[in-house]
Parts: structure tokens; sequence; C-alpha cells
């Protein structure tokens, strides 16, 4: 790379399509925009951070409270809503810079994001009927304007050390509805923001008779619940701040407007948008460069 150019042009020309030089046009202005926020907070924040992150298996919340401040919280909350309605691609790519300064940061960021996501321009792509699509829309609303104006932040976990993350069995985390809302029962492994997070987003299985893949749920489960609960150790090298651990659900009470996606909906989504699993890669990718 020349070392002529800018740092906004530098981490441009990282993702430019092959074959094209010197011609930035090719990325859009809010590209280039957030690539050089990423950047700039990689470079002289993130990576004098990245080391102590990981030998201290302390989650990054400096680096949480510079995005935050810098906006990328909200990168792919809809500009409606108060974000930068960033799409699927600017996303790959500002996670990819953020990678490369510091692995922790982006691989929970990946985390948070993927809620926004899914309850954003994926979910609008999904079909509601209409009632469900005015339920989702008032719903997300409220999930957004806690990122956007209290700086919350969301995660991710599915793992069950089962087959109900490739699809291939319900989610073994149950949510038996209620009046107001639902009773959720069952654990996720490899919950990265373990206790960190302020919301867990949760893939789980309506409580009914023969449930099956189709009859899923998305919940938002606040932090400090009673019933919720952080267990186990997580010391693998290179990742120890992303504090991956164990999460316990027993008898949690989760009230209906926690709903990120209407029942029976999120089966869809694995269909149309396959992609939405890889969101991971572009963070390998930062980290391998």
């Amino acid at each position: 790379m020349s070392n002529n150019l800018s740092p906004t042009l530098s981490a441009a020309k990282r993702y430019m399509p092959p074959g094209i030089a010197g011609d930035y046009a090719e990325l859009t202005t809010k590209q280039k925009e957030l690539l050089a926020i990423a950047s700039d907070l990689g470079r002289n924040k993130f990576a004098a951070r990245a080391e102590t992150i990981d030998r201290d298996a302390v989650f990054p919340f400096e680096n949480y409270a510079d995005m935050r401040d810098a906006g990328l919280l909200r990168i792919c909350v809809p500009e409606k809503s108060g974000g930068w309605g960033a799409d699927f691609a600017t996303y790959v790519m500002v996670a990819a810079e953020i990678g490369r300064h510091c692995g922790a940061t982006a691989l929970t960021y990946n985390m948070h994001v993927c809620s926004t996501m899914w309850t954003g321009f994926i979910a609008d792509d999904l079909e509601m009927t209409p009632e469900q699509r005015a339920d989702h829309d008032a719903h997300r609303a409220i999930h957004y304007k806690r990122i956007v104006e209290e700086g919350k932040i969301y995660s991710q976990p599915f793992s069950e050390g089962g087959a109900a993350a490739a699809g291939k069995a319900p989610f073994g985390t149950l949510a038996r509805k209620v009046d107001g809302g639902y009773i959720v029962n069952g654990k996720k492994i490899f919950a990265s923001l373990a206790g960190a997070a302020d919301y867990y987003g949760i893939l789980c299985t309506v409580d009914k008779p023969g449930a099956t893949q189709r009859d899923s749920l998305y919940l938002a489960v606040q932090k400090d619940l009673p019933g919720v609960t952080v267990t186990g150790d997580w010391d693998p090298l290179g990742m120890r701040g992303t504090v991956s651990r164990t999460l316990i659900f027993k008898d949690v009470f989760v009230p209906e407007v926690e709903r990120l996606i209407p029942e029976g909906v999120y089966a869809q989504a694995a269909v149309r948008w396959p992609h939405m699993f890889a969101t991971l890669s572009p963070t390998y990718m930062g980290i391998a460069r």
C-alpha cells in the first residue's frame, strides 16, 4: 500500500474490488465515512488495548464506549430510526477493518450488529401478515431507540451444542407463552458478551406439542432479569475478551414487547438470507490481515 495515501483512502482501498486502482468511486460516501471511522478508532484506540484485553480476559468496554460515541453501534439501524442504515456489504467492510486491530472487539461487535441486521433489512425481506408487520415495526422501534439514544449493547447467542444452530432441529431453549409474555427455560453456550451485553438476543422454540424448527422465536432478554445467570470458563487464546461463557435461563419471564421477530418468522431467514450466518467471516479476514 502506498505510504502517501491518507488514512481514509488507505482504509477504503483495502476494500476495493480487484482490478480497480486509484478510483474510489466504487465505494459510497457512507462506506468511505464508516471505514474512516473504523480505521481511526482501530489505529488510535483499539490496537493499543488489544493485548491487554486478551491477556486479562476482559470485555473491551472502552472500545465499545468509543464505538458508541462514534455512532458505530447503530451502523445497521435504519436511517429513519436514527442509524446509519448500512447494508450487508458495508457492515462486512467495517467489521473487517475493526478486526485488523482487535479481534475480540470485532467478534463481539458482530453479535451486536446482527440483532439490528436481523430485525432490520433481513426482516423486511421476510413474509409477514399485516398484523405481524405492524407488531414487528412497533417492537423493533423500541430496541433501536435503546441503541441509538441509550447506547445499549445487544448480543446474539444461539449455540446450544446440538443440531439446532444448523437448522436441523428445534432450539432446545423453550419459551412458554403466558399472559403478557413468555417464560423462558434453557441455555446457550459460547455466548459472546455474556455478562457484558445489556440484552441477549435469544433464539428459542415456542413451547407447545409437536413444535418444529418453524416454531422459532427471537427474544431480547434483559441481562438482569431474575433467572438469568452466567456460568463456566472461557479461555481460548486470542478470543478471551469475547467472554463467551454459558448463559442459563431458569423460569425467566420475558415481556411480549421483547419479541424481536414474530413467532415462526425467523425460519424464513435461513432460506432467504443464508449469508446471515457468515457475518463472522469478515472479522476473521481482518484478523488474518
